[in-house]
């Protein structure tokens, strides 16, 4: 009894990774896909200022500035969570597909076909019993209409999970097969080929990385099509992994409550307002400038 109850209390860990709402596996693949969004709206609200700006100014180059810095720093960052090599429990747990995928193969000894498809997937393992139930409520049914049985369909979709994760035929299925090794090492060669993105964000975002510790870590060219091609690969190891060992769906871009073009066919500012900026940064200029202190106020 103790030792299913600790099973069980993994497999929940495997779903608190995923759904978890600050930082768990989907809430990261979400917050970034919705920025990979917003920042190529911005982009092409650029390419059309340009194209029809005629005598006026272009779009303000401080502000998108900010807005590419801070879209490129999360982006970064949230591919360096999602990778994380540090173990899922413990006070230095993390939710990152690595650490979930890692726990699930530490558990592969015990996490035979039957507790994955009664624990992991909540469904039913008789199939042949839900099969005959379904067909005798047909046969009963004497051509008439019934609904489908949703415990079969579930039944039998996980089923077809482990078989795929084993790699065990439908027609060779036993209660104690086990997940393939070769699982993991496939999952884990997809995570690996983004590494480098983790190691240039240790050294040149998430720490203050010195000449050295920079050496050879730089993302060479690293553009709009490489921020494609990184979210394409988590979002489709995510929703496998999800779907595989946590009983959750994929993710997809959010559907924003509201308008988020409301307001861009208007002006930031007024022209009249130029004035007021222009002193608020003269007010910022003279306050950054009073932060100093001297020998005797440290």
């Amino acid at each position: 009894m103790q030792r299913s109850a600790q099973q069980i209390e993994r497999i929940s860990r495997w779903r608190e990774a995923f759904r978890d709402d600050t930082t768990g596996i989907h809430k990261t693949v979400q917050d970034l896909l919705w920025n990979y969004a917003a920042f190529r709206t911005t982009v092409r609200i650029v390419r059309l200022a340009n194209e029809r700006r005629e005598a006026r100014p272009p779009l303000n180059q401080m502000l998108f500035n900010l807005i590419s810095e801070g879209y490129w720093s999360s982006l970064l960052l949230g591919t360096r969570r999602l990778l994380d090599k540090a173990p899922l429990n413990g006070p230095k747990g993390v939710y990152s597909i690595r650490s979930v995928v890692k726990d699930v193969e530490t558990s592969r000894e015990w996490l035979t076909r039957r507790i994955y498809v009664e624990k992991v997937l909540d469904a039913q393992y008789d199939l042949d019993r839900l099969r005959r139930e379904q067909h005798e409520k047909l046969t009963a049914a004497k051509g008439g209409v019934i609904w489908g049985d949703p415990e079969l369909m579930k039944s039998e979709a996980a089923h077809r999970h482990f078989d795929t994760l084993s790699g065990v035929s439908h027609l060779a299925r036993s209660p104690d097969d086990l997940v393939d090794p070769a699982i993991f090492t496939r999952i884990e060669a997809r995570l690996a080929a983004l590494d480098g993105i983790a190691v240039h964000v240790s050294t040149h975002v998430a720490h203050a990385g010195n000449k050295e510790s920079r050496l050879n870590k730089l993302l060479d060219d690293f553009d709009e099509r490489d921020a494609q091609k990184t979210l394409k690969q988590l979002k489709e190891v995510a929703d496998l992994t999800g779907v595989w060992f946590a009983n959750e769906g994929g993710t997809g871009l959010t559907t924003y409550i509201g308008d988020q073009f409301q307001g861009l066919d208007q002006p930031v500012v007024q022209k009249a307002d130029i004035t007021d900026l222009a002193e608020q940064w003269r007010v910022i200029d003279r306050e950054v400038a009073n932060w100093s202190i001297d020998p005797a106020g440290l």
